[in-house]
């Protein structure tokens, strides 16, 4: 049994007569009332004159910084994988060269310096978070190693020591970072060497547990303690046999 289907669409006609019937039926209106033109609308037409008086203007000029004076500061010499390197976001980028001067002005000899999140937010002109987003990408990617240096007397941290580490430096230039910028004709245990670290730095991922471990003891008192062996409700041997 063959049955069939005409597959054309009714004409315009056609379509026009079966809303006129159904409106008919259900007692809507016959005749749909159309948006009138925009030119009679009053928002509009003072929306379209003011977008044709502003529209093609220039927008206006933004306030310009001071121009940074001339300390004789320098980043080093840094492999281009960064540059390549997808996964960071351009603001990362500019931390690792604002990180690697600091280091390199600072503390070549062990590719590491203390720093604070207050100095980069103050050097790339962000708020502390975006700083903060900006050395986890880099030590995601396995740029510099981020440390925490604790406070002698307090449990606070007084600040970081970032690591530089190899994929941040050239192959050739990898191997004479040791070298020291001081007075050739001194010894190295003549140099100056000041330091404000008197613990060990740790970790930030141990930082983070010892900073949650408060939290986690007053949340563990808060939860009462078991009730005494034997339990009362529960049924006696004989009862389960």
């Amino acid at each position: 049994m063959h049955f069939h289907i005409d597959r054309q669409p009714p004409s315009t006609e056609e379509m026009v007569q079966r809303l006129i019937a159904s409106n008919a039926i259900i007692g809507a209106r016959s005749a749909i009332e159309t948006i009138g033109p925009h030119s009679a609308c009053i928002d509009c037409r003072a929306r379209r004159e003011r977008s044709l008086k502003n529209c093609h203007l220039p927008a206006e000029p933004k306030a310009r910084h001071p121009s940074p004076r001339d300390t004789g500061a320098f980043v080093p010499e840094m492999a281009a994988r960064i540059d390549n390197d997808r996964n960071i976001t351009d603001g990362a980028r500019t931390c690792a060269r604002k990180v690697t001067e600091y280091v390199h002005m600072k503390g070549r000899e062990h590719r590491e310096a203390e720093i604070t999140v207050t100095y980069l937010m103050a050097a790339l002109g962000r708020c502390r978070r975006t700083v903060q987003r900006y050395l986890r990408q880099l030590e995601r990617e396995g740029y510099v190693e981020v440390l925490v240096v604790p406070s002698e007397r307090t449990r606070m941290c007084i600040g970081l020591v970032i690591r530089i580490l190899d994929p941040l430096l050239p192959k050739h230039r990898r191997h004479k970072w040791p070298e020291k910028a001081g007075k050739p004709a001194a010894t190295k245990e003549s140099q100056i060497y000041r330091s404000r670290i008197k613990k060990e730095p740790i970790k930030r991922a141990l930082w983070a547990f010892f900073c949650c471990e408060g939290v986690h003891r007053s949340y563990m008192k808060t939860i009462p303690p078991p009730p005494p062996f034997p339990y009362p409700d529960f049924p006696p041997a004989s009862a389960l046999n």
